[in-house]
């Protein structure tokens, strides 16, 4: 393409958003340790640190960012592969931890409030559609899963107008997605799919689209102090809403502060780290396998512990071990290489060739789930 292609395309990983999925990874997960805490034993739900949910609100940003990088580089965009990879990278470690969950509802349904092994959750889960389904809802079996329903829905979006039309500036992408908020906005449709398809939080891959074209810009001016305000003062607005609830406008309660975190991140987590960069490659496993890790640890861990008085902080580091060691795991026997695997089903051997950073698992393209 242009400059602003060429100048992303280093095989060298981009360590600040490793960092930073990392980060929002950890988020998401401390939010579901106050929410679990707050069910198992009846605390003030007014309480939640709601805050950490913004992780997920984090991670659209920085898949609107991945996603605009791809689209961007050099040579001849093609959508069929495009897609081929984006689903060998988020489907096969999702389709393992839905089964499992669907097994589990099936054959101790005793440990779910209120999934049940219903065939046709299953077949919408492994679909990455948000149907509507019996209760009101559209949530897949895996209760993380809604948000890869967006994910999935917003690659369709970048490979057919990327591929069909060119655009590989996203700009077709992002004035489709802005038309399907406003038409939520304006009509506020009562179907449940129809409201989740327009719901604003879909401006936040619109976000990380433009914060990769004002990056590509103005990455080499030397900008100074400017990414570590910008991320001080994304950082700072989050934590003032710590414990706003979920509700509505929050892309522009959590979606613009995660922007700036974006991008002040960009440029100020200038520094390598390979074990931080490591926990970045955790970082999807991490979400789909936290919430066993907290659930088993408040209602069955903190039990085992009652012979010696733990602070809470102590709590909250032995979960976050706990879930790290448990990601590191699925990601090395589970994640990478069924991602491997299936790229290599969908891929002729003359393509096999993958590109360093465009490979499943590779840490500069990775999707933020």
């Amino acid at each position: 393409m242009s400059a602003a292609g060429s100048s992303v395309t280093s095989p060298e990983p981009l360590y600040s958003v490793q960092y930073l999925r990392a980060a929002a990874a950890l988020a998401v997960v401390f939010y579901h340790v106050s929410v679990v805490s707050q069910k198992a034993w009846g605390l003030d739900p007014e309480r939640i640190d709601h805050v950490g949910a913004a992780g997920v609100d984090l991670f659209f940003v920085i898949s609107g960012f991945i996603m605009a990088m791809i689209v961007a580089r050099p040579g001849v965009f093609d959508g069929r592969e495009f897609w081929i990879r984006r689903l060998a990278r988020v489907a096969p470690a999702y389709w393992v931890i839905t089964f499992l969950v669907f097994v589990l509802a099936w054959q101790m349904p005793s440990l779910f409030h209120s999934t049940v092994a219903d065939p046709y959750s299953l077949v919408t889960s492994l679909s990455f559609v948000a149907l509507e389904q019996n209760g009101g809802v559209t949530g897949p079996l895996l209760v993380v899963g809604w948000t890869l329903n967006y994910e999935v829905f917003f690659y369709a979006i970048v490979a057919l107008t990327a591929g069909l039309f060119s655009d590989r500036r996203l700009i077709g992408a992002s004035a489709a997605i802005m038309v399907l908020v406003a038409a939520g906005l304006v009509f506020d449709p009562s179907n449940l799919s129809m409201a989740f398809y327009t719901n604003p939080i879909l401006v936040e891959f619109v976000f990380g689209v433009l914060i990769f074209h004002a990056w590509t810009r103005t990455r080499a001016d030397a900008p100074g102090l400017l990414p570590a305000a910008l991320l001080v003062t994304g950082l700072a607005l989050l934590l003032w809403q710590w414990e706003r609830p979920l509700a509505e406008w929050r892309a522009f309660y959590w979606g613009v502060p995660a922007a700036a975190v974006l991008y002040g991140g960009l440029g100020a987590f200038d520094f390598k780290s390979a074990f931080l960069a490591r926990l970045g490659d955790w970082s999807y496993a991490l979400y789909l396998t936290h919430v066993f890790v907290v659930t088993f640890y408040i209602k069955h861990g903190i039990s085992m512990l009652t012979a010696i008085e733990v602070p809470w902080p102590v709590h909250y580091l032995i979960m976050t071990v706990l879930a790290f060691a448990v990601a590191a795991a699925f990601y090395t026997i589970v994640e990478r290489p069924l991602s491997r695997w299936t790229l290599g089903v969908f891929t002729r051997q003359s393509a096999a060739k993958p590109k360093a950073d465009a490979e499943p698992g590779g840490r500069a393209t990775e999707p933020a789930e």
